[in-house]
């Protein structure tokens, strides 16, 4: 099920931040129509447990920090392309085959340019 999505299209310019298929798996995926898909997939995500998650990217590095702990590490990343995407999703996505997220989504905060992430736990 997806948590968030930002998306121009079928795999064009996406963000998509997901626990697949309703595993403990977070899978973080970036697609740009000029390097295609770049990604992270992290374990040990108890869906049935309130967690804080954070991701973010500098130049190819992407991480995933759960409960302000790095939890999944990439340099093989890439920043998405800036634009204005089409479709906007929390809990949701454009495909009726993902599925709605069965559970809460407290708050989403976007930073663009900010160097240093705050800890999940301030």
């Amino acid at each position: 099920s997806r948590i968030l999505a930002f998306d121009s299209g079928l795999e064009s310019d996406d963000v998509y931040l997901r626990n697949e298929d309703f595993t403990s798996v977070i899978d973080w995926q970036i697609y740009t129509q000029e390097d295609s898909y770049k990604g992270l997939r992290t374990s040990n995500f108890d869906s049935a447990t309130r967690i804080h998650v954070v991701v973010s990217i500098k130049d190819t590095a992407m991480k995933v920090y759960k409960n302000g702990i790095l939890v999944g590490t990439t340099t093989d990343g890439h920043k998405p392309n800036v634009l204005t995407s089409t479709q906007h999703w929390l809990g949701r996505s454009a495909w009726s085959e993902d599925g709605y997220l069965d559970g809460t989504i407290g708050f989403v905060k976007i930073w663009h340019g900010v160097e240093h992430i705050v800890p999940a736990n301030h």
